[in-house]
């Protein structure tokens, strides 16, 4: 059996083939497909840490499952990865680069109307946006309405921001991007 690189072959749903498509500028060819990352994670590890590309996509959708097969490899010079082993794979629903606004996952919240974030507006005042999350980047979620560039997002005290109430903003960076953004303090 070959260890290194390795394999990975996985199915992916005829929804989630389709949402690929429609997002793609143009049809990939086999010489694309070297281009295109994937991320892959043991059970017990956090995040994604083996990286690799596609290899293979199958022609046609399997009818009998609804999805397409798909192959992958990866450099596994460090023996991580072994035949038979479940994984999660992340794959790009996107693949033309894009700007995109992110956020540190963590601060996410969640309601009955959905996703949202803190953010303070021009008066210092605390307020609650619904967004629209997209992808997951690292520890970074991509944030795909809901909140412009401009915004103040609350990064850090959420316990103390609360919706209606001021707050004392302090401009903040996180590393993972040098943007600035906002934490609220009382």
């Amino acid at each position: 059996m070959q260890l290194n690189p390795i394999y990975v072959t996985f199915n992916v749903s005829e929804q989630d083939a389709l949402r690929v498509r429609r997002n793609l500028d143009r049809k990939l060819t086999q010489a694309d497909f070297a281009k295109v990352p994937i991320e892959i994670g043991l059970m017990d590890e956090d995040g994604y840490p083996h990286k690799g590309v596609l290899e293979y996509i199958a022609p046609e959708l399997d009818p009998a499952s609804g999805t397409i097969l798909v192959r992958g490899v990866l450099e596994n010079s460090s023996r991580a990865l072994i035949p038979g082993l479940f994984t999660r794979i992340r794959i790009p629903m996107e693949y033309q680069p894009r700007n995109a606004l992110l956020v540190p996952n963590r601060i996410l919240g969640t309601s009955q109307e959905g996703r949202y974030l803190l953010v303070v507006n021009k008066d210092d005042v605390v307020e609650q946006r619904t967004v629209k999350t997209g992808s997951q980047v690292g520890d970074l979620r991509v944030i795909e309405s809901g909140i412009m560039p401009e915004d103040r997002v609350v990064i850090t005290g959420a316990g103390r921001a609360v919706p209606g109430r001021k707050v004392t903003p302090q401009v903040a960076t996180f590393a993972s991007t040098a943007e600035t953004i906002t934490t609220a303090t009382k």
